[in-house]
């Protein structure tokens, strides 16, 4: 498996920009299955994780309100907090190191795109951090690090959230771990190489029609036109991001393009 050489700070966080993230996610790719960076098309993001990685994947309630989507886990633990909605009650479940939860309600929605962004936002925490989280125990310095080893990513983390994200400035350690996920997720979904080759194709067509251009990609890689539209910008296709989206997602765009570490 393609191991990852990471810069990293004296506490452990790696040190990358987004093309570092892009070259790196690539890399795995051409390891786990080199077709999807010739042939535009989606990963299968479960195989991916499970028998590339060799991560277990489980479902259950992480929270009451659908809250925090995943859960990695990077030591073995009796204490991952989890919601048993028949009792409407908090308890604890055991998981071994390298089990990815992932939130019931991302399959109760019908939206294969949300289940295929958390597993690819929980392979990025695995893939850069794992050494930083499965020691966080002997730190212990940052809230969100439990004595576990374990992370939880909410909503906001894994789908955007970018009205409250993009007001947000990348300062904390864990603001750099949530972004390095979060770019990782579009990485592996939508990679550098293909998704430029397939911008290039389409943008080529007799018929070509800026405003489809999202949705075709979308289609193309399984991931919402939302975050076509915000992989178009971050690749430096700016003309077309945002020309199929309602004036809610290019407001979205517009705050995306001014957070730091983005572009």
């Amino acid at each position: 498996m393609y191991q990852a050489k990471l810069r990293k700070k004296r506490n452990g966080v790696p040190i990358m920009c987004n093309g570092e993230i892009d070259a790196h996610a690539e890399e795995f790719l051409k390891d786990y299955n080199p077709s999807v960076l010739k042939i535009p098309q989606p990963v299968n993001m479960e195989e991916f994780a499970e028998f590339y990685l060799d991560l277990t994947l489980d479902y259950t309630y992480l929270s009451h309100c659908g809250l925090i989507l995943g859960r990695m886990v990077f030591q073995e633990t009796e204490r991952v907090p989890i919601y048993l909605p028949e009792e409407k009650c908090a308890d604890y479940l055991y998981a071994k190191r390298g089990t990815m939860l992932i939130d019931n309600t991302v399959l109760e929605d019908w939206k294969e795109y949300r289940l295929r962004s958390t597993i690819g936002h929980e392979c990025g925490h695995w893939v850069f951090h794992s050494d930083f989280y499965a020691y966080a125990k002997s730190r212990n310095s940052q809230k969100k690090i439990t004595a576990s080893g374990i992370v939880g990513c909410k909503k906001t983390d894994i789908e955007g959230g970018l009205e409250i994200v993009g007001k947000k400035r990348l300062v904390t350690d864990i603001d750099w771990l949530e972004h390095h996920a979060k770019y990782f997720s579009a990485a592996i979904l939508m990679p550098k190489t293909p998704f430029i080759n397939a911008v290039s194709d389409l943008t080529a067509t007799l018929y070509f029609n800026e405003s489809d251009l999202a949705e075709k990609l979308s289609g193309i890689f399984q991931v919402s036109p939302i975050s076509a539209s915000i992989r178009l910008s971050q690749l430096g296709f700016t003309q077309y991001a945002g020309k199929n989206a309602n004036t809610h997602d290019e407001r979205q765009l517009n705050i995306f393009r001014q957070m730091p570490g983005t572009l």
